[in-house]
């Protein structure tokens, strides 16, 4: 991008800003509309509490053309109107080593319900738990993982509910929502209902658990994972995750195995491996080689039907992967 003046680099502020807030009005509305915000929001370090006149006609554009939006974030500018960030600026290093290549082999892959819009995997007893988002639309199922069929199935009645990551700890069946600020708890033997209801103060996206705590992600650009007890669901300590470059962004579903944890980042292809005494990256996974036939012919759209899922069996010490809406759950080895 050219340099601008100041008078000018204001005036593309004022817009930019207005873009944003804009988009925020029409995409709460939009399927998806809360999450796809979030992820423009992060692009942009602008906000705007007024509303103009170009405010109003953006909206309507942006109701048949938000794709197009995007760009505009992508060349707005920083909380200093005379500033313009430069878009091929590359964080400092933060001294932590770069995350190292680990190969992942495709071993077998299985049906899966493509009704379930995946927020949460969890394996016990081999069988396969999953907990499932989107308003009006989420439940919890218990599959059979070689045939994929459903064996018992429990649709979330509050139809403002949006379901997210699940996780099994001490007979307990925990599940996190989007933005209601809501973890439930169930029974792991009656899923029907939950027996106890949390508050929580961020968005809920991952969980996991190292054995005694839970492990919560919220998809927050500091990278945050919360430590968790379990029994009243108090935050015991807030590790970021990071990697040579920084944050890392988008923490979404996430696995413990082994000291680390493994977590999709959302609307991405890969996964990363994170060590759990320090939240350092130390590896990075690239599914797009093990999983190149099935991404060559299954339309992945853009922050909708992507990879999220990952679920460990420490009996057969099998690792598995799926996405949203997915008809397939993959097998995978990690080399």
């Amino acid at each position: 991008m050219e340099p601008v003046v100041a008078g000018a680099g204001a005036v593309y502020c004022n817009l930019s800003r207005c873009a944003v807030s804009a988009l925020l009005q029409v995409t709460e509305k939009q399927p998806h509309g809360q999450k796809l915000f979030a992820i423009f929001y992060k692009l942009h370090c602008c906000c705007c509490a007024s509303v103009c006149y170009f405010c109003q006609q953006i909206k309507i554009l942006m109701k048949q053309f938000i794709p197009l939006v995007a760009v505009l974030f992508f060349f707005s500018c920083s909380n200093d109107p005379e500033k313009v960030v430069d878009p091929g600026t590359v964080p400092a290093s933060t001294g932590i080593a770069a995350p190292v290549n680990i190969q992942a082999s495709l071993i077998a892959e299985y049906p899966h319900d493509t009704g379930a819009f995946t927020e949460g995997l969890f394996i016990k007893d081999g069988k396969l738990y999953e907990g499932t988002g989107e308003q009006t639309k989420s439940f919890i199922q218990i599959s059979d993982i070689k045939t994929g069929k459903v064996e018992k199935k429990y649709p979330i009645t509050d139809p403002a509910i949006f379901g997210e990551g699940i996780n099994i700890l001490n007979g307990k069946l925990y599940q996190l929502t989007y933005q209601n600020h809501k973890a439930f708890v169930y029974d792991v033997k009656d899923l029907s209902k939950p027996v106890k209801t949390f508050d929580w103060a961020t968005e809920g996206w991952g969980m996991t658990n190292n054995g005694t705590d839970l492990i919560i992600s919220d998809g927050s650009k500091q990278g945050n994972l919360y430590f968790v007890n379990p029994e009243d669901f108090k935050v015991k300590k807030v590790m970021q995750v990071v990697d040579n470059l920084g944050p890392v962004d988008s923490i979404n579903e996430l696995e413990y195995i082994d000291g680390f944890i493994y977590a999709n980042v959302w609307g991405s292809t890969y996964l990363v491996k994170i060590d759990a005494s320090n939240g350092h990256v130390v590896g990075r996974i690239e599914t797009a080689t093990a999983l190149s036939s099935f991404y060559s012919t299954y339309p992945i759209r853009e922050l909708d039907n992507v990879l999220n899922g990952i679920a460990y069996d420490s009996s057969s010490k099998k690792v598995y992967i799926t996405g949203k809406r997915w008809p397939k759950l993959f097998e995978i080895r990690l080399n």
